[in-house]
């Protein structure tokens, strides 16, 4: 009962932050012009509030045609949370298993990959995204085949390079925490152990090691999601996508920045409290990790 207390509080602790900083703009425009008046913050405030309450009654602007803001907010909402999701979970997957290989490796050639994946850890976002378009565009010039859009075209959407372009950094990210978490599980008595009795490391690794580690690594991967979100906006850009980025760009109101933040914020929410409890479930009987 006190966890679910918890996660509740946690949870209207963040939507109230993203209203009170969603009333915002209207008080910084008057900062612009050297003029301060809090009845402009208090006002955009109460603005949300009430449309938070009478959310059917939300309209916005597109091609000078009046829509309601639901159901027309969904999709680039929808469209967002699945090319973060799934660069995420390629990021974590693909930076767990490498981990693991390079765990296999001799001490001095570990050390040697993990120096190369520090230093790639510095290459801009942007260098990354337009390497990868141009990698494409030469394979298409070489060979014909075009592997992947490297941009949308109207309405259309594109998953598999944004995923990809979105998942690097972050995995290399993911690595880098997985590597020092997987290091220092090498150390504990029960590792010591398992190898006085005679397992193999890659028993060990897989089986011993693998489970307790990646249970600590998603926990901190919050703030590789934040550092995601962030490249969100850049990635949209340059892919052309209609994700929720740009329409929170083109929508500049307040009340529909608002709701559209917290419907972008609730999924994400909801999908680290449900696997942060099933993985206590499944893998520490409910046990909390720190």
């Amino acid at each position: 009962m006190k966890k679910v207390l918890d996660i509740a509080i946690q949870f209207l602790l963040s939507c109230a932050g993203i209203i009170l900083v969603g009333a915002l703009p209207p008080f910084i425009a008057g900062l612009q012009q050297k003029h301060i008046d809090g009845s402009l913050y208090w006002q955009s405030l109460k603005d949300i509030l009430y449309s938070l309450v009478h959310l059917n009654e939300l309209t916005y602007m597109f091609v000078d045609t009046e829509r309601p803001l639901f159901p027309y907010m969904l999709d680039p909402v929808f469209y967002s949370l699945t090319v973060l999701l799934g660069a995420f979970l390629l990021a974590m997957a693909v930076s767990l298993a490498m981990t693991m290989l390079v765990t296999m490796l001799p001490h001095k050639l570990r050390r040697a990959v993990k120096l190369v994946f520090y230093i790639f850890e510095s290459i801009p976002d942007l260098l990354i995204i337009y390497g990868t378009q141009l990698l494409v565009i030469f394979i298409f010039e070489k060979t014909g085949l075009l592997l992947m859009d490297i941009a949308a075209l109207d309405k259309q959407k594109i998953y598999l390079l944004p995923i990809i372009c979105l998942s690097i950094l972050p995995m290399v990210q993911l690595f880098r925490l997985s590597m020092i978490i997987f290091e220092d599980e090498l150390n504990k008595d029960y590792v010591l152990l398992a190898r006085s009795i005679g397992l193999k490391k890659l028993f060990i690794v897989v089986f011993h090691i693998f489970p307790n580690a990646v249970i600590s690594v998603f926990f901190q991967s919050k703030k590789t999601v934040w550092f995601m979100l962030s490249n969100l906006l850049i990635l949209e850009f340059l892919f052309n996508m209609g994700g929720v980025t740009l329409f929170l760009m083109e929508e500049l109101n307040p009340k529909i920045f608002t709701i559209t933040l917290l419907a972008f914020f609730f999924p994400i929410f909801i999908f680290y409290t449900v696997v942060e409890w099933i993985l206590q479930r499944k893998v520490t009987g409910g046990g909390t990790i720190s």
